[in-house]
């Protein structure tokens, strides 16, 4: 694999959904997200937003699996290959943005035409409910040792025509690897939804 930082210019950004836009044009050629559903193996890449504030440059992270190349009025500032092989009862940092969620009953479907689901995603709100979203995204790839949660205001975006809002919140603690290939295939894949939107890429560190 393979991180980057890239520097993308505000006008390019102005709605969030316009950073996986403009990220796909330094992967010419690479397959486009064709997956149903968080749980088969991830296309494309993972970036989380570092930094980014109205009217100025701002500044991504950016992993794949193979280096980006450069496009225009993109800055690609730097890349170097990761491998990552995390052991069975090893204790590693960690740090991710995710959009912690749990699947309800819509009950304003019959007022959304054209909507097939009867069910809707909902944000999770409440610090333990989100902490608890964590440990089950882990399961059976490490054990949550200890973490804080930042919540970031919300996200307002229009992908299409539908407008649409999202609640993130970045995690940082330590872990325990209980499954290595577990930990590392999420690794690669991210976890959690909204991938989209900088959220799922999972870091980790020696502790």
């Amino acid at each position: 694999m393979f991180l980057s930082r890239v520097e993308v210019p505000w006008d390019f950004v102005r709605n969030p959904y316009g950073f996986h836009r403009q990220l796909w044009r330094m992967f010419p050629g690479e397959a486009r997200e064709t997956r149903k559903n968080g749980e088969e193996p991830r296309q494309g890449f993972l970036f989380r937003v570092e930094e980014s504030q109205p009217g100025r440059i701002a500044r991504l992270l950016v992993q794949s699996r193979r280096p980006p190349t450069a496009a225009p009025d993109l800055v690609l500032v730097g890349t170097r290959e990761v491998n990552p092989q995390p052991q069975a009862g090893q204790r590693l940092a960690f740090m991710v943005t995710a959009n912690p969620i749990k699947t309800i009953a819509d009950t304003e479907r019959e007022q959304k035409p054209g909507k097939k689901s009867d069910k809707c995603r909902v944000p999770l709100i409440r610090e333990e409910d989100q902490r608890e979203w964590l440990i089950r995204k882990l399961m059976g790839a490490a054990e949550v040792e200890a973490t804080t949660i930042q919540v970031h205001p919300p996200l307002y975006f229009r992908k299409g025509n539908r407008a649409g809002k999202l609640v993130t919140v970045t995690y940082e603690g330590l872990l325990r690897v209980t499954g290595a290939d577990t930990l590392t295939a999420l690794l690669e894949s991210g976890v959690g939804p909204a991938k989209g939107f900088g959220c799922g890429l999972l870091l980790v560190r020696r502790f």
